[in-house]
């Protein structure tokens, strides 16, 4: 089989991501639709609130373990993350889009999140700390899907479900544009490095554990908020 160049390797390989994808998922055709009532939005924005909490801690420790090259570009991409020069953080505007639904931030920040929320999150966490570091820059490799999604979320909120401000609906304006610059930033260290076999292999790993990650959130909050109350399980 003849070998892939790195470019027709890396944009195969989103497009099987975007097939992964859970954007057909139940829950966000629901959320879509607006048949979601206010406290199934709350369940889903506390337990989205452990990942976009940790994301900053992750993004630390791959520039940590990656090469000065990446490192320095990385960094910025921490800074905008973990906000700077008196801007909010991304975890700090996902609580001022809580606020909307009725939520204190100490409400967010103390809740107790879905077990397999937890640890889909904390693993994501891991693969940044302990594998190669080639397998945690890949997970960003979604971002490049993200702008798109926010979009179509912001239309959601405007039409749907009206009590979501303009400023809750920060969040998500600003991934509309902080992702494509991450996006085309991941696409570029991925192109420069995964020219050998075992890069691959962890661009791979990476990348499909993050877009499974997002499947197991949407599962547990979908059974624990929607399913359960359809089949009236216990508690």
């Amino acid at each position: 089989m003849k070998a892939q160049t790195k470019q027709s390797y890396v944009w195969s390989l989103i497009e099987e991501g975007r097939k992964r994808f859970p954007e057909q998922h139940p829950f966000m055709k629901l959320l879509y639709d607006g048949k979601l009532t206010l406290d199934q939005l709350k369940g889903w924005a506390i337990n989205r609130y452990y990942f976009h909490s940790h994301i900053p801690e992750k993004e630390a420790a791959i520039a940590a373990n990656c090469p000065p090259d990446v490192r320095q570009l990385w960094i910025e991409k921490l800074i905008e993350e973990a906000g700077e020069k008196g801007k909010p953080s991304h975890p700090d505007l996902w609580l001022r889009f809580c606020k909307d639904l009725g939520l204190s931030k100490e409400q967010v920040m103390k809740a107790e999140v879905l077990p397999a929320v937890r640890m889909a999150v904390d693993g994501y966490l891991n693969i940044a700390r302990y594998r190669p570091w080639m397998v945690g820059v890949a997970g960003s490799l979604t971002e490049h899907l993200v702008p798109k999604r926010m979009e179509k979320m912001i239309e959601t909120f405007k039409k749907h479900y009206p009590f979501v401000t303009e400023e809750g609906m920060t969040f998500f304006k600003e991934h509309m544009v902080a992702d494509v610059e991450h996006g085309e930033l991941t696409i570029d260290i991925v192109e420069k490095y995964s020219h050998a076999p075992e890069a691959q292999v962890q661009i791979r790993e990476g990348y499909f554990y993050k877009i499974d990650m997002h499947r197991v959130i949407l599962d547990a909050v979908y059974f624990e908020y929607v399913l359960k109350k359809q089949l009236k399980l216990p508690p």
